[in-house]
């Protein structure tokens, strides 16, 4: 199998993302931000989280060229352009620069989740701050295990079968989507990601690995919570 960036599903994600926590995300954002005028959002989606930051400068990237139309649509105050992260040369420096929603997940090996922390160390001006978020080993191990999930609006509906992957902690996850055409036609589309995770140790190793000072770990949102066995979302704070 071979991941495909988000083709199908940039066209319907914000409609079946309606309760993803961005309010949470945005306050720890919030805190770590402090006086930064530029911000990179790496993984940028659709644009709901850095449209709602306030910084002078703002460019989001993204390899899907569909979710990258959808956030030049839903946020005019930043810049998008379709670039991927393992490979990222913007010939700019930021302040602040943030992964979030598990991007790092999609770094396919560890070799290249090293190389996306290099290049942002490069992308970072001396003082600035990472933030960024993955899934925990808990989570892969529990939710991600040939689990299946499905959800539906009036005009879409689809299903997500998650089998785990041949490497330790990684996951292939299967979409199907159906997506109303007409009154009587449903189209089916399908596409496949891969995410792959690391023990918490081992992400601790790769950040200092690369550069990185350690600022602040912690669990599920809550920047007091440190680090946890039982935890779905495990989130850094690393400065150059």
């Amino acid at each position: 199998m071979e991941a495909s960036e988000y083709k199908t599903f940039a066209k319907v994600y914000d409609i079946l993302n309606y309760d993803m926590p961005y309010n949470l995300w945005l306050d720890i954002i919030t805190e770590v931000k402090g006086e930064s005028s530029s911000v990179l959002d790496i993984g940028a989606g659709t644009g709901e989280v850095l449209k709602q930051i306030d910084a002078a400068r703002k460019l989001g990237i993204d390899n899907s060229q569909g979710m990258i139309n959808t956030a030049k649509v839903n946020d005019p105050s930043s810049e998008y352009i379709l670039a991927d992260m393992i490979t990222m040369d913007l010939n700019e420096s930021f302040d602040l620069i943030i992964a979030t929603a598990d991007v790092l997940n999609y770094a396919p090996s560890q070799a290249e989740f090293m190389q996306v922390l290099k290049n942002v160390r490069n992308h970072l001006n001396d003082g600035g701050t990472f933030l960024f978020d993955v899934h925990t080993e808990h989570k892969m191990l529990n939710d991600f295990n040939y689990e299946l999930y499905s959800d539906s609006t009036d005009d879409i509906f689809y299903n997500w079968q998650t089998i785990p992957g041949e490497h330790a902690l990684s996951v292939w996850h299967e979409l199907t989507f159906f997506i109303k055409e007409s009154a009587d036609l449903y189209r089916k589309y399908e596409e496949t990601h891969y995410q792959q995770t690391y023990k918490h140790s081992e992400i601790l190793k790769m950040i200092i690995d690369a550069g990185f000072t350690i600022d602040k770990s912690f669990s599920d949102f809550d920047t007091s919570n440190v680090i946890t066995e039982v935890a779905e979302r495990n989130f850094y704070i690393v400065k150059k």
